[in-house]
Protein backbone atom coordinates (compact mmCIF):
# COMPACT_ATOMS: atom_id res chain seq x y z
CA UNK A 1 0.00 0.00 0.00
CA UNK A 2 1.24 3.48 -0.85
CA UNK A 3 0.45 6.10 1.80
CA UNK A 4 0.82 9.85 1.43
CA UNK A 5 -0.41 13.08 3.06
CA UNK A 6 -2.01 15.99 1.18
CA UNK A 7 -2.56 19.51 2.53
CA UNK A 8 -4.89 22.15 1.14
CA UNK A 9 -6.62 25.35 2.17
CA UNK A 10 -9.92 23.49 1.92
CA UNK A 11 -10.82 19.84 2.23
CA UNK A 12 -11.79 19.80 -1.45
CA UNK A 13 -8.37 21.15 -2.48
CA UNK A 14 -6.55 18.43 -0.51
CA UNK A 15 -8.96 15.82 -1.87
CA UNK A 16 -8.32 16.89 -5.46
CA UNK A 17 -4.55 16.58 -4.90
CA UNK A 18 -5.06 13.07 -3.58
CA UNK A 19 -7.36 12.04 -6.44
CA UNK A 20 -5.07 13.49 -9.12
CA UNK A 21 -2.01 11.65 -7.82
CA UNK A 22 -3.43 8.39 -6.47
CA UNK A 23 -6.53 8.08 -8.61
CA UNK A 24 -10.17 7.30 -7.78
CA UNK A 25 -9.31 4.04 -5.97
CA UNK A 26 -7.41 5.87 -3.18
CA UNK A 27 -8.70 5.39 0.36
CA UNK A 28 -8.84 8.22 2.93
CA UNK A 29 -7.24 6.89 6.13
CA UNK A 30 -7.46 10.09 8.18
CA UNK A 31 -8.32 13.77 7.84
CA UNK A 32 -7.87 16.69 10.20
CA UNK A 33 -7.55 20.45 10.49
CA UNK A 34 -4.07 21.84 11.12
CA UNK A 35 -2.63 25.31 11.72
CA UNK A 36 0.48 26.66 10.09
CA UNK A 37 1.57 28.00 13.48
CA UNK A 38 1.47 24.61 15.22
CA UNK A 39 -0.35 23.53 18.36
CA UNK A 40 0.66 26.58 20.42
CA UNK A 41 -0.61 29.13 17.86
CA UNK A 42 -4.13 30.01 19.05
CA UNK A 43 -4.25 33.50 17.56
CA UNK A 44 -4.30 34.21 13.84
CA UNK A 45 -2.87 30.93 12.56
CA UNK A 46 -4.28 29.85 9.19
CA UNK A 47 -6.19 26.60 9.11
CA UNK A 48 -5.43 23.91 6.55
CA UNK A 49 -6.88 20.49 5.84
CA UNK A 50 -4.63 17.43 5.91
CA UNK A 51 -5.67 14.12 4.33
CA UNK A 52 -3.77 10.89 4.87
CA UNK A 53 -4.60 8.58 1.97
CA UNK A 54 -3.54 5.14 0.83
CA UNK A 55 -3.60 3.23 -2.44
CA UNK A 56 -3.39 -0.55 -2.62
CA UNK A 57 -0.81 -1.39 -5.27
CA UNK A 58 -2.38 -4.84 -5.77
CA UNK A 59 -5.68 -4.97 -7.61
CA UNK A 60 -8.34 -7.05 -5.83
CA UNK A 61 -9.46 -8.42 -9.22
CA UNK A 62 -6.39 -10.64 -9.69
CA UNK A 63 -7.07 -12.56 -6.50
CA UNK A 64 -3.80 -11.57 -4.80
CA UNK A 65 -5.32 -9.14 -2.32
CA UNK A 66 -5.91 -11.79 0.35
CA UNK A 67 -2.24 -12.76 0.28
CA UNK A 68 -0.98 -9.21 0.58
CA UNK A 69 -0.43 -9.33 4.34
CA UNK A 70 1.86 -12.36 4.14
CA UNK A 71 3.71 -10.96 1.14
CA UNK A 72 4.17 -7.64 2.89
CA UNK A 73 5.52 -9.32 6.03
CA UNK A 74 8.01 -11.35 4.01
CA UNK A 75 9.08 -8.33 1.98
CA UNK A 76 9.38 -6.25 5.12
CA UNK A 77 11.73 -8.77 6.72
CA UNK A 78 13.90 -8.81 3.59
CA UNK A 79 13.73 -5.06 3.26
CA UNK A 80 14.69 -4.50 6.90
CA UNK A 81 17.89 -6.52 6.52
CA UNK A 82 18.79 -4.83 3.23
CA UNK A 83 17.98 -1.40 4.58
CA UNK A 84 20.24 -1.97 7.60
CA UNK A 85 23.15 -2.60 5.22
CA UNK A 86 22.21 0.35 3.06
CA UNK A 87 22.05 2.85 5.94
CA UNK A 88 24.28 5.85 5.33
CA UNK A 89 25.16 4.82 1.76
CA UNK A 90 23.77 5.46 -1.71
CA UNK A 91 21.86 2.56 -3.19
CA UNK A 92 23.98 2.51 -6.32
CA UNK A 93 27.11 1.84 -4.24
CA UNK A 94 25.60 -1.41 -2.98
CA UNK A 95 26.02 -3.04 -6.41
CA UNK A 96 29.63 -3.76 -7.30
CA UNK A 97 31.19 -2.54 -10.50
CA UNK A 98 31.35 -4.87 -13.47
CA UNK A 99 33.70 -7.87 -13.10
CA UNK A 100 37.33 -7.42 -14.25
CA UNK A 101 40.33 -9.59 -15.01
CA UNK A 102 43.35 -9.74 -12.75
CA UNK A 103 44.98 -6.90 -14.69
CA UNK A 104 41.96 -4.66 -14.12
CA UNK A 105 40.44 -4.99 -17.63
CA UNK A 106 37.06 -6.46 -18.50
CA UNK A 107 36.91 -9.85 -20.24
CA UNK A 108 36.70 -9.64 -24.02
CA UNK A 109 33.40 -11.50 -24.11
CA UNK A 110 31.85 -9.41 -21.31
CA UNK A 111 28.25 -8.40 -22.15
CA UNK A 112 28.18 -4.88 -20.74
CA UNK A 113 24.57 -4.18 -21.78
CA UNK A 114 23.26 -7.28 -20.00
CA UNK A 115 25.31 -6.51 -16.92
CA UNK A 116 24.06 -2.92 -16.85
CA UNK A 117 20.45 -4.08 -17.22
CA UNK A 118 20.86 -6.53 -14.34
CA UNK A 119 22.51 -3.84 -12.24
CA UNK A 120 19.61 -1.45 -12.82
CA UNK A 121 17.15 -4.20 -11.98
CA UNK A 122 18.87 -4.87 -8.65
CA UNK A 123 19.01 -1.16 -7.83
CA UNK A 124 15.32 -0.85 -8.59
CA UNK A 125 14.52 -3.81 -6.34
CA UNK A 126 16.57 -2.32 -3.50
CA UNK A 127 14.82 1.00 -3.91
CA UNK A 128 11.43 -0.70 -3.83
CA UNK A 129 12.35 -2.60 -0.66
CA UNK A 130 13.40 0.57 1.14
CA UNK A 131 10.22 2.34 -0.02
CA UNK A 132 8.16 -0.65 1.12
CA UNK A 133 9.77 -0.49 4.56
CA UNK A 134 8.85 3.17 4.91
CA UNK A 135 5.30 2.47 3.75
CA UNK A 136 4.92 -0.33 6.31
CA UNK A 137 6.13 2.04 9.02
CA UNK A 138 3.51 4.60 7.96
CA UNK A 139 0.83 1.90 7.93
CA UNK A 140 1.70 0.86 11.49
CA UNK A 141 1.49 4.47 12.67
CA UNK A 142 -1.84 4.96 10.94
CA UNK A 143 -3.26 1.72 12.38
CA UNK A 144 -2.19 2.79 15.88
CA UNK A 145 -3.93 6.12 15.36
CA UNK A 146 -7.07 4.35 14.16
CA UNK A 147 -6.97 2.00 17.16
CA UNK A 148 -6.71 4.94 19.55
CA UNK A 149 -9.50 6.73 17.71
CA UNK A 150 -11.81 3.72 18.01
CA UNK A 151 -10.91 3.20 21.67
CA UNK A 152 -11.57 6.82 22.58
CA UNK A 153 -14.18 7.62 19.94
CA UNK A 154 -16.54 8.89 22.64
CA UNK A 155 -14.02 11.37 24.02
CA UNK A 156 -15.37 14.90 24.37
CA UNK A 157 -14.26 17.67 22.01
CA UNK A 158 -11.13 18.97 23.77
CA UNK A 159 -7.77 20.50 22.81
CA UNK A 160 -5.11 17.91 22.04
CA UNK A 161 -3.29 18.23 25.39
CA UNK A 162 -6.50 17.58 27.32
CA UNK A 163 -7.28 14.55 25.15
CA UNK A 164 -3.80 13.25 25.86
CA UNK A 165 -4.36 13.64 29.60
CA UNK A 166 -7.72 11.90 29.36
CA UNK A 167 -6.13 8.96 27.55
CA UNK A 168 -3.42 8.76 30.21
CA UNK A 169 -5.97 8.64 33.02
CA UNK A 170 -8.04 5.96 31.29
CA UNK A 171 -4.93 3.91 30.50
CA UNK A 172 -4.11 4.03 34.22
CA UNK A 173 -7.58 2.52 34.86
CA UNK A 174 -9.38 5.64 36.05
CA UNK A 175 -13.00 4.94 35.13
CA UNK A 176 -13.70 6.52 31.74
CA UNK A 177 -16.73 8.55 32.87
CA UNK A 178 -14.87 9.85 35.93
CA UNK A 179 -11.78 10.63 33.84
CA UNK A 180 -13.90 12.65 31.39
CA UNK A 181 -15.51 14.60 34.23
CA UNK A 182 -12.09 15.35 35.74
CA UNK A 183 -10.55 16.53 32.46
CA UNK A 184 -13.63 18.57 31.51
CA UNK A 185 -13.45 20.30 34.91
CA UNK A 186 -9.75 21.08 34.40
CA UNK A 187 -10.54 22.35 30.91
CA UNK A 188 -13.27 24.69 32.19
CA UNK A 189 -10.91 26.11 34.84
CA UNK A 190 -7.97 26.65 32.47
CA UNK A 191 -7.62 29.92 30.56
CA UNK A 192 -7.66 29.40 26.81
CA UNK A 193 -4.20 30.94 26.44
CA UNK A 194 -2.87 28.07 28.57
CA UNK A 195 -4.51 25.21 26.65
CA UNK A 196 -1.19 24.19 25.09
CA UNK A 197 0.99 24.71 28.18
CA UNK A 198 1.66 21.24 29.58
CA UNK A 199 3.05 22.46 32.89
CA UNK A 200 0.03 24.65 33.61
CA UNK A 201 -2.57 22.06 32.60
CA UNK A 202 -0.81 19.27 34.51
CA UNK A 203 -0.66 21.44 37.63
CA UNK A 204 -4.39 22.21 37.33
CA UNK A 205 -5.17 18.51 36.96
CA UNK A 206 -3.08 17.49 39.97
CA UNK A 207 -4.64 20.26 42.06
CA UNK A 208 -8.13 19.02 41.18
CA UNK A 209 -7.22 15.43 42.05
CA UNK A 210 -5.83 16.67 45.36
CA UNK A 211 -9.13 18.36 46.20
CA UNK A 212 -10.97 15.08 45.56
CA UNK A 213 -8.84 13.20 48.11
CA UNK A 214 -9.31 13.12 51.87
CA UNK A 215 -6.28 12.52 54.07
CA UNK A 216 -6.50 10.95 57.53
CA UNK A 217 -5.05 12.72 60.55
CA UNK A 218 -1.49 11.46 61.20
CA UNK A 219 -1.44 9.00 64.09
CA UNK A 220 1.52 10.74 65.70
CA UNK A 221 -0.71 13.81 66.18
CA UNK A 222 -3.34 11.93 68.20
CA UNK A 223 -3.68 13.39 71.71
CA UNK A 224 -6.43 11.32 73.34
CA UNK A 225 -5.26 8.06 74.95
CA UNK A 226 -5.62 5.18 74.78
CA UNK A 227 -6.46 5.45 71.08
CA UNK A 228 -7.63 2.14 69.60
CA UNK A 229 -7.10 1.27 65.91
CA UNK A 230 -8.21 -1.92 64.15
CA UNK A 231 -7.08 -3.12 60.73
CA UNK A 232 -9.57 -5.19 58.72
CA UNK A 233 -9.71 -6.58 55.21
CA UNK A 234 -9.79 -9.70 53.06
CA UNK A 235 -7.16 -12.41 53.18
CA UNK A 236 -3.78 -11.75 51.65
CA UNK A 237 -3.82 -7.94 51.59
CA UNK A 238 -0.93 -7.61 54.07
CA UNK A 239 -2.67 -6.53 57.31
CA UNK A 240 -0.16 -8.16 59.70
CA UNK A 241 2.90 -6.68 57.97
CA UNK A 242 1.19 -3.30 57.73
CA UNK A 243 0.31 -3.17 61.43
CA UNK A 244 3.90 -4.05 62.29
CA UNK A 245 5.14 -1.16 60.12
CA UNK A 246 2.73 1.30 61.76
CA UNK A 247 3.70 0.19 65.26
CA UNK A 248 7.43 0.38 64.50
CA UNK A 249 7.20 3.88 63.01
CA UNK A 250 5.12 5.20 65.92
CA UNK A 251 7.59 3.89 68.47
CA UNK A 252 10.92 4.42 66.72
CA UNK A 253 10.31 7.79 65.05
CA UNK A 254 7.65 9.41 67.27
CA UNK A 255 8.40 7.77 70.62
CA UNK A 256 4.75 6.85 71.14
CA UNK A 257 3.77 4.19 73.68
CA UNK A 258 2.31 1.39 71.55
CA UNK A 259 0.70 -2.00 72.24
CA UNK A 260 -0.38 -4.77 69.86
CA UNK A 261 -3.34 -7.15 69.99
CA UNK A 262 -3.67 -10.04 67.54
CA UNK A 263 -7.15 -11.39 66.90
CA UNK A 264 -5.99 -13.40 63.89
CA UNK A 265 -6.35 -16.73 65.69
CA UNK A 266 -7.12 -18.62 62.46
CA UNK A 267 -3.55 -18.22 61.26
CA UNK A 268 -0.94 -19.36 63.78
CA UNK A 269 1.76 -18.04 61.45
CA UNK A 270 0.29 -14.54 61.69
CA UNK A 271 0.44 -14.59 65.49
CA UNK A 272 4.01 -15.89 65.44
CA UNK A 273 5.02 -13.28 62.85
CA UNK A 274 3.61 -10.42 64.90
CA UNK A 275 4.96 -11.81 68.19
CA UNK A 276 8.47 -12.08 66.72
CA UNK A 277 8.32 -8.48 65.58
CA UNK A 278 6.92 -7.33 68.95
CA UNK A 279 9.78 -9.02 70.79
CA UNK A 280 12.39 -7.41 68.54
CA UNK A 281 10.82 -3.94 68.84
CA UNK A 282 10.12 -4.39 72.55
CA UNK A 283 6.40 -3.70 72.06
CA UNK A 284 3.91 -5.47 74.38
CA UNK A 285 1.47 -7.81 72.62
CA UNK A 286 -1.54 -9.95 73.55
CA UNK A 287 -3.57 -12.56 71.66
CA UNK A 288 -7.37 -12.40 71.83
CA UNK A 289 -9.34 -15.56 71.08
CA UNK A 290 -12.75 -14.07 71.81
CA UNK A 291 -14.47 -10.66 71.87
CA UNK A 292 -14.27 -10.71 75.69
CA UNK A 293 -10.48 -11.18 75.56
CA UNK A 294 -10.17 -8.17 73.25
CA UNK A 295 -11.90 -5.99 75.87
CA UNK A 296 -9.62 -7.38 78.55
CA UNK A 297 -6.48 -6.73 76.49
CA UNK A 298 -7.51 -3.13 75.78
CA UNK A 299 -8.05 -2.56 79.50
CA UNK A 300 -4.64 -4.14 80.18
CA UNK A 301 -2.98 -1.56 77.91
CA UNK A 302 -4.94 1.45 79.12
CA UNK A 303 -1.67 3.21 79.96
CA UNK A 304 -0.54 3.07 76.31
CA UNK A 305 -1.10 5.89 73.87
CA UNK A 306 -2.03 3.79 70.81
CA UNK A 307 -3.36 0.22 70.71
CA UNK A 308 -3.22 -1.53 67.31
CA UNK A 309 -5.44 -4.57 66.63
CA UNK A 310 -4.67 -7.09 63.89
CA UNK A 311 -7.81 -8.99 62.81
CA UNK A 312 -8.29 -12.17 60.83
CA UNK A 313 -8.57 -11.84 57.05
CA UNK A 314 -12.01 -12.71 55.77
CA UNK A 315 -13.43 -13.22 52.29
CA UNK A 316 -16.00 -10.56 51.51
CA UNK A 317 -18.18 -13.31 50.02
CA UNK A 318 -18.61 -15.19 53.34
CA UNK A 319 -21.32 -13.37 55.29
CA UNK A 320 -21.09 -15.50 58.44
CA UNK A 321 -17.34 -15.00 58.75
CA UNK A 322 -17.84 -11.25 58.43
CA UNK A 323 -20.48 -11.32 61.16
CA UNK A 324 -18.08 -13.26 63.43
CA UNK A 325 -15.41 -10.65 62.76
CA UNK A 326 -17.91 -7.91 63.51
CA UNK A 327 -18.27 -9.23 67.07
CA UNK A 328 -14.52 -8.78 67.67
CA UNK A 329 -14.54 -5.28 66.21
CA UNK A 330 -17.63 -4.24 68.17
CA UNK A 331 -16.03 -5.53 71.39
CA UNK A 332 -12.92 -3.43 70.73
CA UNK A 333 -15.01 -0.33 69.96
CA UNK A 334 -12.07 1.19 68.07
CA UNK A 335 -11.61 4.88 67.35
CA UNK A 336 -10.47 4.06 63.83
CA UNK A 337 -11.13 1.07 61.56
CA UNK A 338 -8.71 0.94 58.61
CA UNK A 339 -9.88 -1.16 55.66
CA UNK A 340 -6.82 -2.52 53.84
CA UNK A 341 -7.29 -2.81 50.06
CA UNK A 342 -4.74 -4.41 47.74
CA UNK A 343 -4.03 -2.37 44.62
CA UNK A 344 -3.38 -5.62 42.75
CA UNK A 345 -7.11 -6.40 42.86
CA UNK A 346 -9.53 -5.37 40.11
CA UNK A 347 -11.84 -2.40 40.60
CA UNK A 348 -14.84 -4.71 40.70
CA UNK A 349 -13.27 -6.76 43.49
CA UNK A 350 -12.21 -3.69 45.47
CA UNK A 351 -15.68 -2.17 45.28
CA UNK A 352 -17.20 -5.46 46.39
CA UNK A 353 -14.81 -5.61 49.37
CA UNK A 354 -15.70 -2.06 50.43
CA UNK A 355 -19.41 -2.82 50.13
CA UNK A 356 -19.29 -6.06 52.15
CA UNK A 357 -16.95 -4.70 54.83
CA UNK A 358 -19.32 -1.79 55.56
CA UNK A 359 -20.62 -4.12 58.25
CA UNK A 360 -17.46 -3.28 60.24
CA UNK A 361 -17.90 0.49 59.80
CA UNK A 362 -14.44 1.32 58.36
CA UNK A 363 -13.52 5.02 58.47
CA UNK A 364 -10.06 4.90 56.86
CA UNK A 365 -8.48 3.32 53.79
CA UNK A 366 -5.03 1.77 53.52
CA UNK A 367 -3.91 0.87 49.98
CA UNK A 368 -1.40 -1.98 50.02
CA UNK A 369 0.94 -3.69 47.53
CA UNK A 370 1.68 -0.58 45.53
CA UNK A 371 4.96 -2.23 44.50
CA UNK A 372 3.03 -5.06 42.82
CA UNK A 373 0.40 -2.91 41.09
CA UNK A 374 0.58 -1.94 37.42
CA UNK A 375 -2.33 0.53 37.36
CA UNK A 376 -2.98 2.92 40.26
CA UNK A 377 -5.95 4.87 38.89
CA UNK A 378 -8.31 2.65 40.89
CA UNK A 379 -7.45 4.76 43.93
CA UNK A 380 -9.52 7.70 42.70
CA UNK A 381 -12.31 5.34 41.56
CA UNK A 382 -12.63 4.07 45.14
CA UNK A 383 -12.26 7.48 46.79
CA UNK A 384 -14.85 9.07 44.50
CA UNK A 385 -17.46 6.42 45.31
CA UNK A 386 -16.57 6.00 49.01
CA UNK A 387 -15.29 9.28 50.37
CA UNK A 388 -13.17 8.03 53.26
CA UNK A 389 -9.75 9.47 54.14
CA UNK A 390 -6.58 7.58 53.24
CA UNK A 391 -4.09 6.87 56.01
CA UNK A 392 -1.23 4.87 54.46
CA UNK A 393 0.19 3.28 51.33
CA UNK A 394 2.42 0.22 51.55
CA UNK A 395 5.20 -0.32 49.02
CA UNK A 396 6.76 -3.66 49.99
CA UNK A 397 7.23 -6.15 52.83
CA UNK A 398 10.20 -4.60 54.65
CA UNK A 399 9.46 -3.50 58.23
CA UNK A 400 9.45 -0.63 59.11
CA UNK A 401 10.41 1.03 55.82
CA UNK A 402 7.89 0.10 53.13
CA UNK A 403 5.00 2.29 54.24
CA UNK A 404 4.16 5.88 53.33
CA UNK A 405 1.76 8.23 55.14
CA UNK A 406 -0.80 9.45 52.63
CA UNK A 407 -0.79 13.02 51.36
CA UNK A 408 -2.58 14.74 48.48
CA UNK A 409 0.46 15.46 46.31
CA UNK A 410 1.69 11.89 46.56
CA UNK A 411 -1.71 10.40 45.73
CA UNK A 412 -2.38 12.82 42.86
CA UNK A 413 0.92 11.90 41.19
CA UNK A 414 0.19 8.24 41.77
CA UNK A 415 -3.26 8.43 40.18
CA UNK A 416 -2.18 10.42 37.11
CA UNK A 417 1.46 9.51 36.56
CA UNK A 418 1.59 6.09 38.21
CA UNK A 419 4.51 7.05 40.44
CA UNK A 420 4.74 8.27 44.03
CA UNK A 421 6.84 11.34 43.24
CA UNK A 422 7.30 13.11 39.93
Amino acid sequence: MRIKKYVGRTFQEAFEQMKNELGPEAIILNSRKIKNGGKLDFWGGKEYYEITAGLDSVSPRNGRLRGMANTTESSAATGKATYANAKGARLDTLVQDSPKNGNGTRPADFDFAAWEAERKKILEQLSNIVELRDEISDIKKTLNQVADFLKYSRMPALPELFKEMLKKLVDNEVHEDLAKAIVQTVYSHTHMTDYGKREVVTRNLLNLLGKMIKIAQPLDKIKRTPYVIALVGPTGVGKTTTIAKIAANLKLFFNRRVALISADTYRIAAIEQLQTFANIANIPMSVAYSPQEIREAIYKYKDKEIILIDTVGRSQKHDQHLRDLQKFVDAANPDEVHLVLSLTASLKTMLDVVKRFQLLRPNRFIFSKLDESIHTGNIINILYKHQLPVSFLTTGQTVPNDIVPADRTLLSNLIYKGVLNA
